[in-house]
């Protein structure tokens, strides 16, 4: 990892469905493998469940889900990424690394992009390896209060 500039920003990398994303380190308080998450009868559709942190319950959103991805497989929710400030975490698949990158790197989102996830993000970086999708945290977090479940011929 090279050194971090005044001008760089930071994102915890990891994968959803084979796409690739990233969350600002300084949103994050921990990421912890996903290891017992309690289903909650009639909680919305992207809400995993609940899960016990050393005494302090967290609720798990399935943010693949709710991005409109396809459905996980048995490897979905391998890791949860634990939020500052707030008893939310998101399941992703894979947990990548963290990456450093100058702002002027950083695009805005083509509007080609599917408006379920422009809705959740606003920028892009384009890497060697691909388009990295960076979500904005809070935004999901406080759209996932009102969202409401997608109509039977969108899915």
């Amino acid at each position: 990892m090279k050194p971090v500039r005044n001008n760089d920003f930071q994102y915890i990398t990891f994968r959803l469905a084979r796409n690739m994303m990233g969350i600002d380190i300084l949103d994050i308080r921990e990421i912890v493998p996903c290891k017992r998450v309690t289903r909650v009868h009639h909680a919305p559709w992207f809400v995993m469940g609940l899960m016990n942190l050393r005494g302090q319950i967290l609720t798990i959103l399935d943010i693949g889900v709710l991005l409109g991805f396809e459905k996980p497989g048995k490897n979905s929710g391998s890791h949860i990424i634990v939020f500052k400030h707030i008893n939310v975490g998101f399941a992703v698949d894979q947990i990548g690394d963290v990456f450093s990158i100058d702002k002027e790197k950083i695009e805005s989102i083509p509007v080609n992009i599917d408006p379920q996830i422009q809705k959740y993000t606003g920028t892009i970086i384009n890497l060697p390896e691909g388009l990295m999708i960076i979500l904005n945290a809070a935004r999901i977090i406080t759209c996932a209060v009102t969202e409401t479940r997608p109509s039977e011929e969108n899915l």
